[in-house]
């Protein structure tokens, strides 16, 4: 019997043959290593369904968690079997934690535009352009973070445009920039061509990550200007995968910071996050509603319309319908 670190191991492994983001390959060794301890207390006889089933309910019974978590454990799960022990499961009947059905919510225009007045930058990041880009162009909080040059087109339109590179589903697709933040996002390229001379001349093997196996094709491209961040960090790290001193991107936690710290002050805790950025810009666009889709990225036209309630907005009211009439409602 393998060990726990060998059986994460094979998955790790697996995730990296397959390209998943790093993101997805610690969620699953997370999950697998969870699960992993779970099974020794389970008795050994027990299928791999039972198990998987009996993992399940516990963390809907006994752990509460979310639905989406519960899917999420189910996905490790069903990757470790099928790709890594090569023992597809079979049905699993495990008591599900309960889906629930929101209406996606966005912040109102005067909500965003007091939330941009209260947002500070700092000497590390623009989180005032970062806002404007997340709300302006309904992006999710990772794309602009994930900008290279190579992805602003000054040339594309009247303001230029935004190519955003391989994002949820792995689609690409462009977007038009805001005519509020050109010149604050030609500002911060100033800033990234400044690190990235400086990396240049003192740090001259340290480069930028690049997608997939594109550095051994190009190995001159994590040096160069078209590849590096538009929103660089302030240091090198090391990579989590190879070990490799690299520059990385900014990382979402220094936005959500300074998002969250405005939205103390507003007393909005709960109601708006980088995120719900992107949902006011779906609700607040003027656009097309097969435009829109196209803009954000949705696969489904349905996804979007989520963000509309056109129903709602012309429903008509019997109550203003009595008043509107002459008549006055009865006191009870």
């Amino acid at each position: 019997m393998k060990s726990r670190n060998e059986v994460v191991a094979l998955v790790r492994a697996k995730i990296r043959l397959r390209h998943f983001a790093y993101s997805t390959e610690v969620s699953y060794c997370g999950w697998v290593a969870r699960y992993y301890d779970f099974c020794r207390n389970l008795p050994p006889k027990l299928t791999h369904e039972k198990k998987a089933e009996a993992f399940l309910t516990y963390l809907a019974v006994q752990q509460h968690v979310a639905s989406k978590t519960q899917n999420q454990a189910f996905a490790a799960l069903l990757f470790l079997y099928e790709h890594v022990l090569y023992q597809p499961l079979a049905e699993v009947d495990a008591l599900r934690a309960k889906q629930p059905v929101h209406e996606r919510t966005a912040p109102s225009r005067d909500q965003v535009k007091a939330l941009r007045s209260l947002v500070q930058d700092t000497a590390a990041a623009p989180n005032r352009l970062l806002v404007d880009l997340l709300y302006g162009c309904g992006l999710r909080v990772s794309e602009p973070l994930e900008l290279r040059i190579k992805d602003v087109l000054w040339e594309e339109g009247p303001t230029g445009q935004l190519v955003i590179r391989a994002a949820k589903g792995g689609k690409d697709r462009r977007l038009p920039i805001p005519v509020i933040c050109v010149q604050p996002l030609r500002r911060q390229i100033e800033r990234a061509r400044l690190v990235w001379e400086s990396d240049r001349a003192h740090f001259k093997d340290v480069g930028v990550t690049l997608p997939h196996q594109l550095a051994s094709k190009y190995p001159k491209a994590p040096f160069s200007w078209q590849w590096f961040w538009v929103f660089p960090a302030t240091g090198h790290c090391n990579h989590p995968r190879t070990g490799e001193r690299v520059r990385y991107h900014l990382l979402p936690d220094s936005l959500q910071r300074a998002v969250h710290a405005a939205v103390s002050q507003l007393e909005l805790d709960g109601v708006i996050t980088p995120h719900v950025l992107r949902h006011g810009y779906a609700t607040h666009s003027r656009e097309p509603i097969e435009a829109l889709r196209i803009l954000m990225g949705h696969a489904s036209i349905e996804t979007t319309a989520g963000y509309k309630h056109p129903v709602v907005e012309g429903a008509s009211n019997p109550l203003d319908d009595l008043t509107y009439q002459g008549d006055t409602p009865s006191q009870t």
